[in-house]
């Protein structure tokens, strides 16, 4: 019987070992997302900056050149979130299911203990 709780207790340690891997995936794909939000508020802010350009003459010379720059990039921004958004939502469900996985041994563990 000893034998056996070792391999559950060992068991439960790669459970926690796994738990917490997909915990740091998450972690990092959604730390993705808020940089590639950030970036992207950057960029609308600069945009507003320049709309709010007095000078007449430098908006007629910057203003096409400037908006296609904006446009390339935002639209480049907006997929790049798109992916990460997607990358966040897969390590969700890869961590929702390796903490269930890591519950279940753990309940195992504790029926085995009492038995």
């Amino acid at each position: 019987m000893a034998r056996v709780d070792g391999r559950l207790r060992r068991l439960g340690e790669v459970g926690g070992m796994l738990r917490d891997a997909a915990l740091a995936r998450l972690k990092a794909a959604a730390g993705e997302c808020r940089r590639i939000e950030a970036e992207i508020a950057a960029l609308d802010a600069e945009w507003r900056a320049c709309e709010a350009e007095t000078d007449p003459a430098a908006r007629a010379v910057m203003g096409q050149s400037r908006g296609r720059r904006y446009l390339q990039r935002r639209a480049a921004l907006n997929g790049a979130l798109a992916r990460a958004r997607s990358e966040e939502a897969l390590r969700l469900r890869e961590a929702a299911r390796a903490f269930g996985r890591d519950e279940a041994l753990h309940r195992l563990i504790r029926g085995a203990a009492e038995s």
